[in-house]
């Protein structure tokens, strides 16, 4: 009987270890850019606010002033903004990013250039829907990458600050 315990604990353990090294190894068969984050329960939605230097003066539709607040949502199944190109005038702005999608999480990153290859201007923390949160960045004029981490193939756009 004794004998029988050794062998069911040691199982016990080599299976833990396994899964273990199973679900901390990142493979070329899962593609998500993001390792681990938080994920905070949808209850009743909340609001955040993060900010980043410098700062970005993104605008929704057409152009915003310095000091502008910029709107951007996500919502429904789609796995979108629902814009996909901004504009703005240089200096300081506040996007408000909307994440209308209860239980999935979201974010929004703005980088230099027209890719998430260039450097992180500043991003919002991941976090489940629903939830506002915002982002204060200042840009020079030129043009700027912003996607979602979670889900950058699908949520993206090029933001123009003149």
């Amino acid at each position: 009987m004794t004998t029988r315990r050794i062998f069911a604990g040691a199982a016990i353990a080599v299976l833990a270890v396994m899964a273990t090294v199973a679900c901390s190894a990142a493979t070329e068969a899962d593609p998500t850019p993001v390792k681990q984050f938080k994920i905070t329960p949808a209850a009743g939605g909340k609001t955040a606010v993060a900010s980043a230097t410098p700062a970005a003066q993104p605008t929704v539709q057409g152009t915003a002033s310095a000091g502008a607040t910029a709107q951007i949502k996500a919502s429904g199944s789609t796995l979108k903004f629902d814009k996909d190109k901004l504009s703005a005038v240089a200096g300081t702005v506040t996007i408000v990013f909307d994440n209308q999608d209860s239980g999935i999480p979201h974010n929004i990153s703005v980088h230099e250039g027209a890719d998430a290859k260039g450097k992180t201007l500043g991003k919002t923390a991941l976090e489940s829907g629903p939830i506002k949160q915002e982002l204060k960045l200042d840009l020079k004029a030129g043009s700027y990458y912003y996607q979602c981490d979670v889900h950058p193939t699908t949520m993206k756009g090029t933001l123009t600050v003149s």
